[in-house]
């Protein structure tokens, strides 16, 4: 009787230890993370040993405004964003703050819905949701003021470059070589003959021939403080007076209307670089 007893306890445990249940795979490497007003959508690398195994399900994505809070290797107790498991290889995170930093992370769950660690290579990423604007900008084209030639990045106010000292402007655009206007370019408040002094410096560095959203990570701060000559296409990098970061799109230049068309995103959190992991 005493070993009949033994023997079902001892298949009630093999039972409830899961033997031969579904196993926890590793987790994903996210590689990239891009940034809207009020979303961010991560991406993470293809893993053909991840996907290939018989017991993946597909992914969950946690987000937290605390990075310890992802660092536990049972994920069953995180709040999982998403609300069925994920088969593609990005998800976007909608309905964040634009003013909090949030930490991102995706594990792999199996068949029987457990999770598996965190990847140990990048554990996390962190991002916020930029404020986006689109502006036409005019040209300052010579002594005396100018209106609407530069510009405030938080809140798109234009003003005329005599304006700059006073109105808190982040850039200005310069135009010469009348009147065919060879040379645009976009300038550091402080760099103004007649208006700069007390105004704003920023810094800029322009990338070159780059879609808006094509650059997702910032590798080289920008430091030029006089200004950088655009054309159309171009994606410039500009750091305010204030230490908040701007990536700007200059969507067409027109010598005839005497403008420019821009699309950026103001980082609103000062000191807060990241346009990627």
């Amino acid at each position: 009787m005493k070993k009949a007893l033994f023997g079902l306890v001892a298949i009630a445990a093999m039972m409830i230890n899961g033997c031969g249940g579904a196993s926890l795979i590793d987790s994903p490497e996210i590689s990239m993370v891009v940034m809207d007003t009020a979303s961010v959508t991560i991406t993470w690398d293809e893993d053909t040993v991840i996907e290939g195994h018989d017991d993946f399900a597909g992914y969950n994505v946690y987000v937290s405004v605390d990075s310890s809070d992802l660092l536990v290797e049972d994920g069953e107790d995180l709040n999982k964003f998403n609300a069925d498991a994920i088969t593609d290889l990005f998800y976007e995170v909608t309905s964040l703050n634009q003013d909090t930093v949030y930490y991102f992370q995706v594990r792999t769950v199996n068949v029987d819905d457990k999770v598996g660690s965190y990847n140990t290579n990048v554990p996390f990423v962190e991002a916020s949701p930029r404020p986006e604007f689109t502006a036409i900008v005019k040209f300052e084209i010579g002594p005396g003021s100018d209106p609407d030639c530069a510009i405030r990045f938080s809140d798109a106010t234009l003003m005329a470059d005599s304006e700059m000292a006073d109105s808190l402007a982040d850039m200005w655009i310069d135009a010469w070589d009348f009147p065919a206007y060879d040379t645009v370019a976009a300038a550091s408040p402080s760099h103004n003959i007649e208006y700069g002094t007390g105004a704003n410096i920023s810094m800029l560095l322009n990338l070159g021939q780059y879609d808006f959203d094509e650059i997702f990570e910032v590798t080289t701060e920008p430091t030029i403080t006089t200004s950088v000559a655009i054309v159309e296409g171009d994606l410039v990098i500009i750091k305010t007076a204030d230490e908040h970061y701007v990536k700007l799109h200059v969507d067409a230049v027109d010598k005839v209307a005497l403008e420019v068309t821009i699309t950026y995103a103001y980082q609103n959190i000062a000191n807060y670089p990241h346009f990627s992991p």
